[in-house]
């Protein structure tokens, strides 16, 4: 990649895109988070009155719908770590990103160094870097944390639908 016209807006906007998507990602975790919290109320709740028979359909169903909202709000907060050898890890090796952690690990100090001083010392390198790290946080925050938070929420919300309406059947 080339930045033909690089300067202080080009830094801006990746400096903002970038800044975005960290406040995504925490926004993502607290939803998790209060998901989790939410379905364990609704379960502590829920689970002495199990044995109830009247009320036994609709406390399995929001039970069983809780349990799942809990698993996919949990795997979309847990961290994600990809260990995956790409080949020789180089700065210009377009699967290889030496601002991320996964990545860079592989190498010892002294690679690591050196190829941190071939990306500062070419800006076109810097920008692609960036870029590239900016991509990454976006595939995690598409293709995981924002994805199971949805399910989290669509699990609970049918679970709710589904145990309101066997509770109408079974008063």
């Amino acid at each position: 990649m080339k930045a033909k016209n690089a300067d202080r807006a080009v830094d801006s906007m990746l400096r903002t895109v970038s800044n975005n998507h960290f406040r995504l990602s925490d926004m993502a975790d607290n939803k998790a988070h209060l998901m989790v919290f939410v379905c364990s109320l609704m379960l502590s709740l829920l689970v002495p009155r199990f044995y109830d028979q009247q009320l036994q359909h609709p406390i399995m169903i929001m039970s069983a719908a809780c349990v799942i909202s809990i698993l996919c709000a949990l795997y979309s907060a847990m961290p994600t770590y990809h260990r995956r050898q790409v080949g020789k890890p180089r700065a210009k090796n377009p699967n290889f990103n030496i601002l991320f952690f996964g990545s860079f690990t592989q190498l010892s100090y002294e690679e690591f160094e050196k190829e941190m001083e071939q990306v500062i010392n070419d800006r076109d390198l810097v920008y692609e870097s960036l870029i590239r790290d900016l991509y990454g946080l976006g595939e995690v925050l598409n293709d995981k944390k924002y994805r199971f938070v949805r399910l989290s929420y669509l699990f609970f919300m049918v679970g709710l639908l589904a145990s309101g309406i066997a509770l109408g059947f079974s008063l």
